[in-house]
């Protein structure tokens, strides 16, 4: 029994705690999500169709992105059927890989006690968290790039080639996760730190095209199989409208100013995310210790490009939180008697101040939504990690420099499993999809008019008919009377003025602003 308990089994036993905050609430929640909903719609076609070349969302070509999320998503049906756990276990497995191979690979070439704040600090991080409790390709791609990148350091440092092998097969899998992202910041990244290293020189000591071609022998299958059975519809939709269009103009509503991504670094990493610029500052000034001009390089060219990016959203800087959380852990072991002093201190209290903030947040801003307004007693759920937060600080101005950063990490552990387990089940009860199933039920006939929630056909297990106006509609109607009609188009008077429909219920969207209403025959 003490063997099993030894130094020896360390990361085996923290591979197993892991497993509690990334999969132990991964069924909770229903999925209502517009991308997972998406994504995992397209899983469930191509696991019931057979069809495993080409995704479809609703019948329809889905081009949003390749389909390595959606292979592990049926590979969870095939072991846990089409459910929500099924299409996020594999999601949970590869935060589990990409904590632990952070540390790792930071106790490797900086100390188990780096490494162990390394860990705390990403595990803590709710919003980081968060990205692993949902069936996308961002848990694929954070894993696939900072694990390649992990190899191409350890090839830099140590010359060994098959840590050269395995990071240019890792980028291939991102590239069969996600496209092009996937190889062009990690090049990009490690240019720039030959670069700054004045070692470009060699870089084709690197084999920079024979990893080129491995990447090319990973995705480009899949790729030109798709482009031929789709007769280049596919490769279309893909590479010019969901990149190209995407970097040039907001899609979907999601843009915003240039430094909105900075603010969704420090939202992605808190708590300790307020220790984010000295940090930055710090790497800069210790740019001789290689993994910390690594690491600094890598944050500054994701976090750079996805602000010039018109198109912005929490998830795409994700890839480089491992290295932003390895200059944080760096800074706080170098800084802890200074953590009371000049801009750590404001830091502290920063951290403090918000987690006081939170419970009041929700009980009060949840009932401006009147949709929400019977959910403000969820804020309460967040006391307890305010009141960890709160001692951690008393324990910092006492001295107890430890004791804060491990009361500070667990309380926004605790904050992550509280949502997960709690808030976001008991919000999602009131969402469209779950109303419309209540009351008329997932066996009833539906036909869709122009746009419905996307997880209407996740949820209910089917492809829904879509009509695009209303001769379509009436021409449908004829043939299937007894048809409920479900819409929730930007502007209801379409329906509202169809003198032979009668409106069934609407139920708004929990944090949208559109409405789904379902209409009967009169």
């Amino acid at each position: 029994m003490k063997l099993l308990f030894s130094k020896k089994h360390h990361s085996l036993w923290l591979t197993i705690l892991l497993f509690i905050p990334f999969i132990a609430f991964l069924n909770a929640s229903p999925i209502y999500i517009l991308d997972e909903a998406k994504f995992t719609e397209a899983s469930r076609e191509m696991f019931v169709s057979k069809n495993f070349w080409v995704p479809y969302f609703n019948g329809e070509l889905f081009v949003d992105k390749p389909p390595l999320q959606n292979y592990f998503s049926i590979l969870g049906f095939y072991l846990f059927g089409v459910n929500e756990f099924g299409a996020r276990f594999f999601s949970g497995i590869f935060g589990v890989l990409t904590v632990m191979s952070t540390y790792l690979f930071v106790k490797e070439f900086s100390g188990s006690r780096i490494a162990g704040k390394t860990l705390f600090i990403l595990i803590s991080s709710f919003f980081f968290l968060q990205q692993f409790q949902l069936a996308v390709p961002d848990p694929y791609l954070i894993f696939f790039c900072s694990a390649a990148l992990f190899a191409f350091y350890r090839f830099y440092v140590k010359r060994n080639p098959r840590q050269l092998l395995y990071c240019y097969f890792l980028l291939g899998l991102g590239v069969l996760t996600k496209g092009p992202v996937a190889i062009a910041l990690p090049g990009l990244s490690i240019g720039l730190f030959l670069i700054f290293n004045k070692e470009l020189k060699n870089v084709f000591s690197y084999y920079p095209l024979l990893g080129l071609l491995g990447i090319l022998v990973v995705a480009g299958p899949w790729y030109w199989c798709v482009h031929e059975l789709t007769n280049g519809a596919w490769t279309e939709g893909f590479f010019v409208v969901n990149n190209l269009e995407r970097f040039s103009g907001a899609m979907q509503g999601h843009g915003g100013p240039f430094i909105i991504t900075w603010g969704y670094v420090l939202l992605g990493l808190f708590p300790f995310s307020f220790f984010l610029p000295q940090a930055l500052k710090n790497a800069f000034k210790q740019k001789e210790n290689p993994l910390l001009l690594f690491s600094l390089i890598i944050g500054a060219v994701f976090i750079l490009f996805f602000s010039l990016s018109a198109t912005k959203l929490p998830n795409y800087t994700m890839p480089c939180y491992p290295f932003l959380a390895i200059l944080l852990a760096h800074y706080l072991e170098n800084n802890w008697f200074t953590l009371t002093k000049g801009a750590n201190k404001i830091s502290v209290f920063g951290i403090v101040i918000l987690a006081v903030l939170l419970p009041f947040g929700a009980y009060f801003g949840l009932p401006l939504d009147p949709n929400l307004a019977s959910q403000n007693k969820l804020g309460l759920w967040l006391i307890p990690s305010t009141i960890g937060s709160l001692i951690g600080g008393i324990l910092l101005f006492k001295g107890k420099f430890v004791y804060w950063f491990r009361f500070t990490g667990a309380s926004f552990l605790l904050l992550a499993l509280v949502l997960f387990g709690k808030i976001y089940p008991s919000l999602n009860e009131i969402n469209p999809v779950n109303t419309v199933s209540k009351q008329i039920g997932k066996e009833a006939e539906i036909v869709v008019y122009k746009r419905m929630d996307s997880a209407f056909p996740f949820n209910f297990q089917r492809i829904f008919p879509v009509v695009q106006n209303l001769a379509e509609l009436n021409a449908y109607l004829k043939k299937h009377p007894d048809s409920y009609v479900l819409s929730n188009i930007r502007n209801p008077k379409e329906l509202d003025s169809v003198t032979t429909l009668q409106l069934v219920l609407q139920k708004k969207s929990p944090f949208e602003y559109h409405v789904t209403k379902v209409y009967k025959r009169k």
